[in-house]
C-alpha cells in the first residue's frame, strides 16, 4: 500500500501535466495568443516547431510535480522503511522471548547442576586431604602472627602450643586445582586462619565483619552448615571470583620434638578404635580438628559453563543489523538489565530518555529515542520483561533518498516527455490559425480574464464581483490557472475522501500491524517525529473534509431564507472557516510536542508587555491576516483607496503597496477601509456636460444619437459606446447631460479624457453651447498622447 501511493503520486503529476498542457493551447488558441514557435525540423515543404511559449508557461508546474514526487516517495520510503523495521522485530522478539523463558528454566538446571559437581568437587579434595596429611606437613617457614599496642609481633598458636604455620605456593595443592579446572584451594584451621593454600594469600584469614565477604563461611566453622557456595563477587582482597566451601576436619599431634604435625584421618580413627573412642576429639595423642576447605573457581570455565544460558548470549542476534534487544525490568523504574551499549545497563528509562509511552499497557510502541548520542528506534513488546529492539535510524533509512531523487529524476524525464504535445507542424498551425478565426471571442463581460501582474507575467484572475456571489462559473469560461487549481482541488479531495475510509478501516482492523494504525492509535510521543507530522497532515484533511460538508446543508438553507438567511450563512462559513484553521493549528502544534496552551498564555502576557509600544503594528498585521484570507483584493487588482486609484502590487503583513502613474502610494493594513475594487475587464468611463436649460431636448438626442457612434469608432480603446445616458440634473437655469463608454480599467482615464475633449468639441459645433462657430475636426484617437 505505501508503495503504491508514490505510483499514484508519479502518475497525477504526469496526468496533470499533460493536461494542463493541453488547456494551455487550447486557451492560446481561444484568445488568438501569439507564441514563440523554434525550428526544429526545417522541412520546406512541412516543418516541425516547438512552442517555447507553452513550455514555459508548463515548465513551473513540472518542476513543482517533480518536488511533490520526491516528497511522495521519500515520505512512503520513511513509512515502508519503518514497516519492514517492525516486521523484523517482530520476527526477532517473539524467538528472543521465547529463548529467554527456555533460558530462565534451562539456567536453573544448569546451575543446579554447577553447584552440585563443585560441592562434590570441595569435598572430594577436602577428603584427599582428611588422608593425605603431606600437604599440611609440607614445609614453610611462614607463621600467623599478629601486633600487639607496641607494635611488637605475637605470633597466634595452634592448638598444640606451637606458632601456627601457613604453607603457601603448594604444589600439591595447585596439581589439584589443575586436575580439577580450579584457581585455588584454600584451607583454614578451626579459627579460620588459612593454613595452606597454592596462592601467595597464606596470610588470610576469615573477616569477623559481617558485610565482608568472607564472613559467611564462618558459619560452616560453627558447625551451622556443612556447605556453603557463594555467587560471584568481588571478595576481601578486591578479586572478582566465586568460592564454594565445605566441612574438612584435620588431625594433629606432638612429635618428639614437640613440633606439630599433621596425621591422616585413617590414624585418628586406628587410635580411637584402639582406645575404644567413639565421640571424643582426641585419641592416642592424635586431636581432631573442624575446619574449612574453600575452593575459587576459575572464571573462564564459570564463562563456558553459563554462557549458552548469558543474557548476552540469549539476546544477541543478527536479524537486526546494526540494530540489538535491549532488555528493562518490570519495576516502576524500569531499569536496564541489558544492553550492547554497557553504559547503560544498570540505568532507568528515564535516564535513558525512554518515553513512558514504550511501558504502557499496549503492545505496540514504536519511537526515536537519543541513547549516548545516537538516536535509535525503539520497537517494543512486552511479555513480563520488557524487551525492545534498538535500531540505529542510520541503518534504518538507507535507501529512501536514493529511491526518491531516482523517482523524481525519472518523473522528470517522463514528462517532459509527454510534453512532446507542445510540437507541431506547419500543417497543425495553419489548422489552429483557422480554429481561431471560427471561434468566438470571449465577452468582455467574462467574469474571468487575463491581467498583467506588475512582475510582468500574465495571469489570469476572477473579477471583483463574481468572488464573492454563489454563480457558478462554466468550465469553458476558465483561465488555464483556475482549471489547473480545480482539477488539484478535486484530486486532492479525492485522496482526503480515500484517506478518510482507510482511516476508518484501519481503526476497526485490530489484527493489523500496518504503520497506518499506529499512527491513528496516537500511541507515539508527540513531538517532531514522522507519526506527528502524518498525523498533522490527517487533521487537515479531516477539517477541509468537514468544512467541505458543513457548507452543503448551510448553503442549501440560505437558499430558502432570503437576504438574512444569505447574511447569516456567509458569517457562519466565515466563522468555521477561520475557526476550524485555528483549531487545527493548535492541535498540530500539541501533536508537535508544543504546548498549546502554555504559547497561548506567553502570547498574552508577550502582547500585554508590548501592547502599549506595538499596538498599531499588532493591527496592521492582523489587518493584513484578513485581507489576505477575506481576498478583498489580491496583488494585480486595480482598486480605489481613500480617492487614491491604482494596481495593487504587493500586499504585507503590515503594508499594501498601490502603483499609479509610476508612483507607489504605502497604506497601512489597519488604515486601509472603503476599499472600490475595480477588477473587472470593462469599466465605465463617465462623462457630463452643463447646458442651458432652453436647449433644444428634441434635436440634442438626435445629435447624440448621430455623432456619439462616431467617437466610438475611433478611438479603439473604446469597448462599446459611448452612449448618451439623457439629463441626469435639472438645477436652476441649467440642465446636466451625462455620456458613458466601456474600456478597460486601465484605458479608463485616458477614455475619459478623450470623450470630454471630443463631447466639448461636438457641443460647441452644434451650437449647444458658446464657442467658435467654425470648430476645428475631431480628432482621431490615434492622435491624442497617449496615458
Amino acid at each position: 500500500g505505501i508503495i503504491a501511493w508514490t505510483v499514484v503520486g508519479f502518475n497525477i503529476v504526469m496526468l496533470l501535466c499533460l493536461a494542463y498542457t493541453i488547456i494551455v493551447r487550447n486557451d492560446f488558441v481561444r484568445r488568438e495568443v501569439k507564441t514563440d514557435l523554434v525550428v526544429l525540423r526545417k522541412d520546406s515543404d512541412n516543418p516541425a516547431y516547438f512552442n517555447r511559449t507553452i513550455f514555459r508557461k508548463v515548465m513551473p508546474l513540472i518542476l513543482i510535480g517533480v518536488l511533490a514526487v520526491f516528497g511522495i516517495s521519500f515520505y512512503s520510503q520513511t513509512l515502508l522503511e519503518i514497516t519492514e523495521g517492525i516486521e523484523r522485530s517482530n520476527v526477532v522478539l517473539d524467538v528472543v522471548s521465547g529463548r529467554y523463558e527456555e533460558s530462565l528454566e534451562s539456567r536453573g538446571l544448569v546451575e543446579e547442576y554447577y553447584s552440585k559437581r563443585f560441592l562434590d568437587t570441595a569435598n572430594m579434595i577436602s577428603f584427599m586431604v582428611e588422608e593425605e596429611p603431606e600437604i599440611l606437613n609440607d614445609y614453610s617457614d611462614r607463621y600467623h602472627r599478629v601486633y600487639d599496642e607496641t607494635g611488637e609481633a605475637q605470633y597466634i598458636l595452634d592448638d598444640e602450643g606451637n606458632p601456627l604455620k601457613s604453607i603457601s605456593g603448594s604444589q600439591m595443592l595447585q596439581r589439584i586445582c589443575d586436575y580439577n579446572q580450579i584457581d585455588a584451594i584454600y584451607i583454614f584451621n578451626e579459627d579460620g586462619h588459612t593454613i595452606a593454600t597454592n596462592t601467595n594469600n597464606w596470610f588470610f584469614s576469615l573477616s569477623m565483619d559481617e558485610s565482608d565477604q568472607s564472613y559467611a563461611f564462618r558459619s560452616i566453622l560453627e558447625g551451622k552448615r556443612d556447605s556453603y557456595q557463594q555467587t560471584s563477587m568481588t571478595n576481601d582482597l578486591g578479586e572478582d571470583a566465586q568460592f564454594f566451601g565445605v566441612v574438612m576436619h584435620y588431625y594433629t599431634k606432638l612429635d618428639g620434638d614437640g613440633n606439630t604435625v599433621y596425621v591422616s584421618r585413617f590414624d585418628y580413627e586406628k587410635a580411637c578404635s584402639e582406645e575404644g573412642v567413639t565421640d571424643g576429639r582426641t585419641a592416642g595423642g592424635i586431636s581432631k580438628h573442624s575446619s574449612l576447605l574453600q575452593i575459587e573457581l576459575d572464571e573462564d570455565l564459570t564463562g563456558k559453563i553459563l554462557s549458552p544460558m548469558s543474557t548476552e548470549s540469549i539476546l544477541s542476534t543478527q536479524m537486526l543489523g546494526k540494530g540489538a534487544i535491549v532488555l528493562f525490568d518490570n519495576t516502576d523504574e524500569h531499569r536496564c538489565l541489558y544492553s550492547p551499549v554497557e553504559a547503560s545497563i544498570g540505568r532507568t528509562a528515564a535516564e535513558l530518555g525512554i518515553s513512558a509511552n514504550a511501558f504502557k499497557d499496549t503492545n505496540d510502541y514504536y519511537g526515536f529515542t537519543n541513547i549516548n548520542g545516537i538516536m535509535y528506534f525503539i520497537f517494543r513488546y512486552v511479555d513480563g520483561y520488557y524487551f525492545a529492539t534498538a535500531i540505529p535510524k542510520s541503518s534504518m533509512y538507507t535507501s529512501r533518498a536514493i529511491i526518491a531523487a531516482v523517482t523524481a529524476v525519472v518523473s522528470l524525464i517522463l514528462t517532459i516527455l509527454l510534453l512532446t504535445i507542445t510540437v507541431t507542424n506547419k500543417n497543425e498551425e495553419e489548422l489552429y490559425a483557422t480554429t481561431r478565426e471560427s471561434m468566438e471571442k470571449r465577452t468582455w463581460n467574462s467574469r474571468i480574464f487575463n491581467i498583467i501582474l506588475p512582475s510582468g507575467r500574465d495571469t489570469s484572475t476572477v473579477g471583483a464581483e463574481a468572488r464573492w456571489d454563489n454563480r457558478r462559473i462554466s468550465w469553458g469560461e476558465r483561465s488555464p490557472e483556475i482549471k489547473l487549481g480545480k482539477m488539484i482541488k478535486r484530486i486532492v479531495g479525492a485522496i482526503i475522501v480515500f484517506i478518510a475510509i482507510y482511516m476508518v478501516v484501519a481503526r476497526n482492523n485490530r489484527s493489523s500491524e500496518s504503520v497506518i494504525r499506529y499512527i491513528l492509535s496516537a500511541n507515539w510521543d508527540k513531538g517532531p517525529n514522522i507519526f506527528a507530522f502524518s498525523a498533522c497532515f490527517l487533521v487537515f484533511g479531516a477539517m477541509m473534509i468537514a468544512l467541505e460538508l458543513i457548507a452543503i446543508p448551510i448553503k442549501l438553507s440560505t437558499a430558502l431564507l432570503g437576504a438574512r438567511g444569505e447574511t447569516i450563512g456567509h458569517l457562519l462559513l466565515s466563522v468555521l472557516k477561520y475557526g476550524g484553521a485555528i483549531g487545527a493549528v493548535f492541535y498540530c502544534l500539541y501533536l508537535l510536542g508544543i504546548d498549546s496552551a502554555s504559547l497561548l498564555a506567553s502570547a498574552g502576557i508577550l502582547s500585554l508587555v508590548i501592547g502599549l509600544g506595538a499596538q498599531s503594528l499588532i493591527r496592521d498585521i492582523i489587518a493584513g491576516i484578513f485581507i489576505v484570507f477575506e481576498g478583498e483584493f489580491r496583488v494585480g487588482d486595480i482598486v480605489t483607496i481613500n480617492g487614491f486609484r491604482g494596481t495593487v502590487i504587493d500586499i504585507g503583513l503590515r503594508t499594501t503597496k498601490i502603483l499609479a502613474d509610476g508612483n507607489i502610494k504605502i497604506y497601512n493594513n489597519s488604515d486601509i477601509s472603503g476599499v472600490l475594487n475595480m477588477t473587472k475587464e470593462t469599466s465605465v468611463a463617465t462623462v457630463s456636460s452643463t447646458l442651458k436649460y432652453a436647449v433644444d431636448v428634441d434635436r440634442l438626442e438626435e445629435v447624440m444619437e448621430r455623432e456619439l457612434p462616431k467617437l466610438g469608432s475611433k478611438n479603439s480603446k473604446i469597448v462599446s459606446g459611448p452612449t448618451y445616458r439623457g439629463i441626469t440634473d435639472v438645477s436652476g437655469n441649467k440642465i446636466k447631460i451625462t455620456v458613458k463608454a466601456r474600456c478597460s480599467e486601465e484605458n479608463i482615464e485616458s477614455v475619459t479624457r478623450y470623450l470630454n475633449r471630443e463631447l466639448l468639441k461636438l457641443l460647441f459645433q452644434e451650437g449647444f453651447n458658446d464657442g467658435p462657430k467654425a470648430a476645428p475636426a475631431i480628432l482621431d484617437s490615434d492622435d491624442e498622447e497617449e496615458d
